[in-house]
Protein backbone atom coordinates (compact mmCIF):
# COMPACT_ATOMS: atom_id res chain seq x y z
CA UNK A 1 0.00 0.00 0.00
CA UNK A 2 2.96 2.09 0.92
CA UNK A 3 4.31 1.31 -2.46
CA UNK A 4 1.32 2.55 -4.17
CA UNK A 5 0.98 5.96 -2.16
CA UNK A 6 4.73 6.88 -3.27
CA UNK A 7 3.86 5.89 -6.85
CA UNK A 8 0.87 7.78 -7.22
CA UNK A 9 2.19 10.83 -5.17
CA UNK A 10 5.32 10.70 -7.74
CA UNK A 11 2.88 10.57 -10.87
CA UNK A 12 0.39 13.51 -9.51
CA UNK A 13 4.18 15.74 -9.01
CA UNK A 14 5.65 14.47 -12.49
CA UNK A 15 2.47 14.89 -14.79
CA UNK A 16 -0.27 17.83 -14.76
CA UNK A 17 -2.87 15.27 -14.96
CA UNK A 18 -6.01 18.05 -14.08
CA UNK A 19 -4.71 20.10 -17.03
CA UNK A 20 -4.17 16.72 -19.18
CA UNK A 21 -8.03 15.59 -18.85
CA UNK A 22 -9.16 19.47 -18.34
CA UNK A 23 -10.17 19.69 -14.97
CA UNK A 24 -7.25 22.92 -14.56
CA UNK A 25 -6.69 25.87 -17.22
CA UNK A 26 -3.05 27.75 -16.36
CA UNK A 27 -2.96 30.36 -18.82
CA UNK A 28 0.33 32.47 -18.48
CA UNK A 29 -0.28 36.32 -18.07
CA UNK A 30 3.20 37.63 -18.67
CA UNK A 31 7.15 36.09 -18.72
CA UNK A 32 9.93 38.12 -18.32
CA UNK A 33 13.56 37.11 -19.33
CA UNK A 34 16.34 37.55 -17.03
CA UNK A 35 19.78 39.73 -18.45
CA UNK A 36 21.71 36.61 -18.92
CA UNK A 37 18.95 34.48 -20.39
CA UNK A 38 19.09 31.79 -18.06
CA UNK A 39 15.84 32.38 -16.27
CA UNK A 40 12.33 33.68 -16.50
CA UNK A 41 9.87 34.69 -13.98
CA UNK A 42 6.07 33.65 -15.23
CA UNK A 43 3.38 35.30 -14.04
CA UNK A 44 -0.33 32.83 -14.29
CA UNK A 45 -3.43 31.78 -12.69
CA UNK A 46 -4.92 29.23 -12.31
CA UNK A 47 -8.58 28.13 -13.17
CA UNK A 48 -9.90 24.90 -11.95
CA UNK A 49 -13.45 24.24 -12.45
CA UNK A 50 -16.41 27.03 -14.18
CA UNK A 51 -14.74 29.94 -11.31
CA UNK A 52 -12.67 32.14 -12.14
CA UNK A 53 -8.97 32.21 -11.02
CA UNK A 54 -8.89 33.01 -7.17
CA UNK A 55 -4.80 33.84 -7.30
CA UNK A 56 -2.04 35.00 -9.21
CA UNK A 57 1.22 33.05 -9.29
CA UNK A 58 4.69 33.53 -9.40
CA UNK A 59 7.82 31.18 -10.63
CA UNK A 60 11.13 31.35 -12.15
CA UNK A 61 11.34 29.18 -15.12
CA UNK A 62 15.06 28.11 -16.58
CA UNK A 63 15.17 29.42 -19.96
CA UNK A 64 14.74 26.31 -22.50
CA UNK A 65 12.47 24.85 -20.47
CA UNK A 66 8.67 24.80 -20.59
CA UNK A 67 6.73 26.15 -17.85
CA UNK A 68 4.96 23.74 -15.53
CA UNK A 69 3.05 24.67 -12.71
CA UNK A 70 3.74 21.07 -11.19
CA UNK A 71 7.78 21.31 -11.78
CA UNK A 72 8.21 24.75 -11.26
CA UNK A 73 7.28 25.49 -7.76
CA UNK A 74 5.76 29.10 -7.31
CA UNK A 75 6.94 31.58 -4.81
CA UNK A 76 4.75 34.41 -4.75
CA UNK A 77 0.45 33.49 -4.60
CA UNK A 78 -1.73 37.08 -4.19
CA UNK A 79 -5.32 36.68 -3.56
CA UNK A 80 -7.23 37.86 -6.78
CA UNK A 81 -5.79 38.27 -10.76
CA UNK A 82 -3.01 40.61 -10.41
CA UNK A 83 -1.22 43.12 -13.20
CA UNK A 84 1.90 42.41 -11.85
CA UNK A 85 4.81 45.18 -12.75
CA UNK A 86 8.22 42.63 -12.94
CA UNK A 87 11.31 43.61 -13.88
CA UNK A 88 15.01 41.79 -13.04
CA UNK A 89 17.33 44.31 -11.44
CA UNK A 90 20.29 42.12 -12.25
CA UNK A 91 21.33 38.72 -13.07
CA UNK A 92 19.88 37.06 -9.75
CA UNK A 93 17.43 40.08 -8.70
CA UNK A 94 14.21 40.50 -9.36
CA UNK A 95 11.97 43.82 -8.32
CA UNK A 96 8.13 42.85 -8.11
CA UNK A 97 5.75 46.07 -7.82
CA UNK A 98 2.57 43.98 -5.60
CA UNK A 99 -0.80 45.77 -5.99
CA UNK A 100 -1.11 48.13 -2.26
CA UNK A 101 -4.07 45.92 -1.21
CA UNK A 102 -3.05 42.21 -2.64
CA UNK A 103 -3.33 39.75 0.12
CA UNK A 104 -0.48 37.72 0.05
CA UNK A 105 -0.41 33.87 0.47
CA UNK A 106 2.89 33.00 0.12
CA UNK A 107 5.64 35.22 -0.41
CA UNK A 108 9.50 34.40 -0.25
CA UNK A 109 12.46 36.13 -0.58
CA UNK A 110 14.46 33.88 -2.01
CA UNK A 111 14.19 31.29 -4.80
CA UNK A 112 17.48 29.46 -5.43
CA UNK A 113 20.40 32.00 -6.11
CA UNK A 114 17.69 35.25 -6.72
CA UNK A 115 16.53 37.70 -4.20
CA UNK A 116 13.33 38.66 -4.57
CA UNK A 117 12.49 42.46 -3.57
CA UNK A 118 8.90 43.07 -3.14
CA UNK A 119 7.60 47.10 -3.56
CA UNK A 120 4.25 48.25 -2.98
CA UNK A 121 2.40 49.59 -6.26
CA UNK A 122 1.80 53.24 -6.69
CA UNK A 123 -2.20 54.10 -6.63
CA UNK A 124 -3.00 53.45 -10.04
CA UNK A 125 -0.36 51.57 -11.01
Amino acid sequence: MTALLVLLSYVDSAYDWENAVGLCQVPVKSVTPDPNGKLSAVVFEVYCGPIPPLNTHVSLVPNGRTFSRKRNVDFLVLDGSHDLKIQWAADSTLDIRLPALAKAFKRETRVGQVTVNYTPALWGE
